[in-house]
């Protein structure tokens, strides 16, 4: 799991209690563990939350109180993360299920961060696997998960059907509420529609009753649910012919929205099917817009080297979609997977038909499960993880009784995906992506003068320069947009809060001064502390934060 602290130069990192081979005396060149654990100071208790330091490429240890294993992540308005549920317990580390930990954001003295978790209760329920979405006012939204860890499939016995708020100022919420399409009964176990439900997908969409109206996915259900009346807005036309929520784990994000409309679209892509034993990753992508009259599925550019399953998604400044990491056969969950996504793709909406995938170099460190990606501000994107064995393995070999492994007390209904002549170590080395805008050498737009606040509705303005450009080095691109980017928190494939909005952009005559226009309301995108980029012809500026409210 990761994400980035506001005002930081800082990616943080949150896993599991188990050994950590990945501390002093690791080979970061060829990913030889250390011979010698990482333990917090004076105990015998694994490092499982590290801040990673972008600039210096330096390590801190951090110390959830929790197991933050298998939770969710969502920003308040400040910036700040909470971090939720989790898994067991174990000596020196509390059960995390129903645990509540705050991040809070930068700015650090000198660049030096010192800021840890900070445990500030519970949630009402336990929950394993949920998602998270930052509503309209801030609140934070937790939905679904079971309330046992350890699983691959979800039953009806542990299945957690419901959704809570977490207010930002830490007052007592209201209980659980229903969530309809997360419910299924004993007899439903094994169909794939009802419970292939775990890290449900979730896009807070942009209306103009600034509502909490939310596009929803569990199996392969599909809604508009309103998580503040609890009740339904409209039901969608079910996933094309699978289930896409975990383990099927497909790659849904909402396209970067535009103004004045904001007319949101959502893209499903890949995923794994629901045949078992033996499920069979997906190459369809399809798009849907919700508010349409007729809300459809339509297909969209197949992925081109197969399908994919546990792919991240990351919104890049110039409007295009990066996939990267995940696998081309099985599905999510321990050993369920293999024949990694060697070759990163990235996605244009706006090609022609046919050409909107473009194959990118590639690596040659698979990401499997537990692998995750992220967007930094400078436009890179930081590649890390890959633990299929879930605790720390130096072989990467399946287990004894593959490919039967045990679910919630008994064998699983799946098999195994991963092979016994495939090894996948626990990985701990980073990567750095860097996108076509970066490798192509072209000037990029310099900042300067960036407010540290916006305002809904509101103008405001800043500087920008670019080497080359007339008068001086103006930014007089053909097309030149100012956008707002909220990273999210990623894990599993999910991308948590991730969004993208392209600001209404205007250049001031024969001068350095650019004027942008704040997103219409918190439905586009909730209060909260987002990247600003300014993009020219398709090359972005470096991301400045900036507190919108």
């Amino acid at each position: 799991m990761v994400f980035l602290p506001p005002y930081t130069a800082t990616a943080v990192f949150i896993d599991n209690y188990h050994a950590n081979y990945g501390g002093p005396g690791y080979n970061v060149g060829t990913g030889k563990p250390s011979t010698t654990s990482y333990v917090y100071p004076g105990t015998s208790i694994s490092v499982f939350g590290t801040e990673y330091n972008l600039t210096s490429n330096t390590i801190r240890p951090l110390k959830p109180l929790s197991n933050t294993f298998c939770s969710a992540g969502a920003f308040f308005p400040d910036g700040t993360l909470l971090n939720l549920a989790g898994a067991e317990p174990a000596t020196g580390v509390a059960e995390g299920f129903d645990k509540l930990r705050r991040y809070a954001p930068g700015p650090c003295s000198g660049g030096k961060c010192t800021q840890d978790w900070v445990e500030t209760g519970n949630l009402h329920v336990y929950r394993w696997y949920p998602s998270t979405q930052t509503l309209v006012d801030g609140t934070v939204l937790a939905v679904g998960g079971s309330n046992v860890g350890g699983l691959v499939l979800n039953e009806a016995s542990i299945n957690v059907p419901t959704y809570e708020l977490i207010y930002a100022n830490g007052t007592t919420t209201p209980a659980p509420v229903t969530l309809p399409i997360l419910q299924f009964t004993s007899a439903q176990n094994l169909v794939p529609a009802k419970s292939y439900n775990l890290y449900p997908i979730l896009h807070l969409l942009p209306n103009a009753g600034v509502a909490n109206e939310i596009f929803t996915v569990a199996g392969n259900q599909a809604i508009i649910w309103n998580y503040l009346s609890n009740s339904l807005v409209k039901t969608l036309p079910n996933t094309p012919l699978q289930p896409r929520a975990f383990p099927s784990s497909a790659t849904s994000l909402l396209l970067p929205l535009v103004g004045p409309s904001y007319t949101p679209t959502v893209l499903v892509c890949g995923g794994s099917s629901g045949d078992m034993p033996n499920p069979v990753t997906l190459r369809d992508c399809y798009t849907i817009d919700p508010y349409s009259s007729t809300p459809t599925w339509t297909p969209t550019d197949s992925l081109p080297n197969g399908g994919q399953t546990m792919s991240d998604g990351l919104l890049l400044p110039d409007s295009t979609i990066l996939l990267i990491n995940g696998a081309h056969t099985g599905s999510g969950g321990g050993f369920m997977a293999d024949d990694a996504v060697l070759t990163p793709l990235i996605y244009n909406h706006s090609a022609p038909s046919g050409s909107r995938f473009k194959s990118q170099p590639t690596t040659a460190i698979p990401r499997l499960y537990h692998s995750v990606a992220i967007l930094l501000p400078t436009g890179e994107v930081l590649v890390a993880g890959s633990n299929p064995a879930v605790g720390y393995s130096a072989s990467g070999s399946v287990p004894s009784g593959w490919p039967k492994f045990g679910n919630n007390g008994h064998t699983c209904a799946l098999n195994q995906q991963q092979r016994q002549t495939s090894h996948y170590p626990t990985e701990y080395r980073v990567e750095i992506f860097s996108p076509p805008y970066i490798t192509s050498g072209a000037a990029r737009p310099v900042l300067s003068g960036v407010p540290a606040t916006i305002h809904y509705g509101g103008s405001f303005s800043f500087s920008a320069t670019i080497a080359g450009g007339p008068g001086g080095g103006q930014v007089r691109g053909s097309k030149v947009e100012a956008v707002l980017i909220a990273p999210g928190f990623h894990t599993h494939g999910q991308n948590m809060g991730q969004r993208m909005v392209r600001l209404t952009t205007t250049l001031v005559a024969n001068g350095f001064g650019i004027t942008a226009g704040g997103p219409r309301d918190a439905s586009v995108i909730p209060p909260g502390v987002y990247l600003l980029w300014l993009v020219s012809d398709g090359v972005p500026s470096q991301g400045s934060w900036v507190k919108l409210q």
